[in-house]
């Protein structure tokens, strides 16, 4: 026990010495994630290679071990093979998420690169045999080892990359499914297991302090993939060594959360006939902030959520059929709740909000277009509420000033349609039906015009949250031609002072 002590401090101490110089070299690179994204939530650049620190940590005390002769450290040495193989494919999830991080990777390199991975992570004996059964005996597999275990370590490593949107989301998901895992090699008497869940967590501890809002530094594509990749094959490792306990189904559970996140995600696009590997920003944590709750509220409930599904993980190592039966309702009824409330899986893919939910969701994205940094930030807050109208298209033609002592505009057309399948009707030729036209011109100045086609009539309901939307999109307008202006009076200053 004294030595899984030991190595989760050290992991916490390595991180929260690590992290900063790793902030510190970021900053003097420019490796930024940059708030320009549609999805992105946060307003300045933030340092993206914050993984490398979670790595360092958390082979830290394993390397220590290697170098240190103890009853433990030869149990590196015993399972040698599965330890290189760990150690070889973490190396490469991380190279692939630093090259993600700093150049950008598209989908299909990745989705290749953690296929090859996985594959040779099955090939070096990880393994997914048993198909759990709460209420018997396990299920052989066979065959389906290969495919289900490629699809177990690609789909984690994707889930754990995806639902890292808001501050330390990520790194506390990832933090509770360590502490069932932890729970779980420990109760199995898995040694180096429980060696390495302890310096996982000790790991995304000392990074957290640096990591929760507001963020000084983010996981990026590197930790998170990394964070996903660890969590995949431990608890393959916990369904190899642990006699007792229910195949997959614990560590399922534990990673609830980003797993269900995942799935919503992928047939809500499918229902939408998008690409289902398309970013958005109708995750979970997205939605949450949507209906109101601020970020760190946000990242709480998910928190909680998450401390919920942990509980009914360790729960189900408790033989008794009775327990594990009320364990898996208790589940099965918080996901109802999360997909019935914000899942976003409802008419024909599209979220039909409560009256509570919808009146809070139109003044959530009126703030959020009011606060929007850029235009391209204003439009995704506005489009994200769109849906809930019933609309068929929207345009957006916002005319910003680049020289207001000269008064000439910059116009920028934004465009949204409900179905990619058809084609575009706001711009043709012909006479629309339902054709609302909002004029965006405040104190004689035209600031542009947002065009709105919808199926049916609009209701009245529609008509004054269009009219809100209008008033935040104008705000917003006014606001930038304001700190345009004052930057560019800022400038002439400095020049003026220059010449003198």
């Amino acid at each position: 026990m004294l030595t899984y002590v030991v190595a989760f401090f050290l992991s916490m101490i390595v991180a929260a010495i690590c992290t900063p110089l790793v902030t510190r070299w970021a900053h003097a690179n420019h490796w930024f994630d940059l708030p320009s994204e549609a999805r992105k939530v946060h307003t300045q650049p933030i340092p993206r290679i914050g993984g490398l620190a979670v790595v360092t940590a958390f082979f830290a005390p394993i390397l220590g071990l290697a170098l240190y002769t103890n009853r433990i450290s030869g149990l590196l040495y015993a399972d040698a093979t599965l330890v290189s193989a760990l150690c070889l494919g973490a190396a490469a999830i991380v190279l692939l998420g630093v090259y993600d991080d700093l150049k950008g990777a598209d989908a299909k390199l990745k989705l290749i690169v953690q296929t090859t991975v996985a594959v040779g992570m099955w090939i070096a004996g990880f393994r997914i045999e048993l198909l759990g059964n709460p209420f018997g005996p396990a299920f052989q597999l066979g065959v389906f080892s290969l495919p289900l275990t490629v699809i177990w370590i690609v789909g984690i490593v994707n889930a754990l990359n995806l639902i890292d949107g808001l501050d330390g989301l990520a790194s506390g998901m990832a933090l509770f499914a360590a502490v069932v895992l932890f729970g779980v090699s420990f109760v199995d008497h898995a040694v180096l297991l429980c060696l390495l869940t302890a310096c996982l967590g000790g790991a995304l501890i000392g990074f957290l302090f640096f990591n929760f809002n507001p963020a000084k530094i983010f996981l990026g594509d590197s930790g998170s993939m990394f964070l996903g990749f660890i969590l995949a094959v431990m608890s393959i490792w916990t369904q190899r060594k642990g006699a007792t306990m229910v195949a997959l189904l614990i560590p399922v559970i534990a990673l609830g959360v980003p797993i269900l996140d995942t799935t919503l995600s992928f047939l809500r696009r499918l229902a939408r006939r998008q690409n289902p590997f398309k970013a958005d920003r109708e995750h979970l944590h997205h939605r949450l902030l949507g209906l109101g709750l601020s970020h760190r509220n946000a990242v709480f409930t998910l928190y909680t959520v998450s401390a919920v599904f942990a509980l009914g993980a360790l729960a189900l190592l408790d033989n008794d059929t009775t327990h594990r039966a009320i364990v898996l309702a208790t589940v099965a009824m918080v996901v109802f709740i999360l997909v019935r409330k914000i899942g976003g899986l409802k008419g024909h893919g599209l979220t039909q909000l409560s009256e509570d939910h919808f009146r809070d969701g139109l003044r959530a994205a009126a703030r959020q277009i009011r606060d929007a940094g850029q235009a391209e930030q204003a439009w995704d807050a506005l489009v994200d509420f769109v849906p809930h109208l019933r609309c068929d298209e929207l345009r957006l033609s916002l005319r910003t000033e680049t020289e207001p002592q000269k008064d000439e505009l910059r116009e920028t057309v934004f465009r949204w349609r409900r179905n990619e399948d058809r084609a575009w009707r706001l711009d043709g030729s012909k006479p629309l039906a339902h054709l609302s036209r909002l004029s965006l011109e405040d104190s004689g100045v035209n600031f542009g015009e947002i065009l709105v086609l919808a199926t049916n009539q609009t209701t009245l309901e529609q008509q004054v949250a269009l009219q809100l939307l209008r008033e935040a999109v104008i705000d917003f307008a006014v606001r930038r031609r304001a700190v345009v202006g004052a930057t560019d009076d800022l400038a002439s200053n400095v020049v003026r002072l220059a010449k003198s």
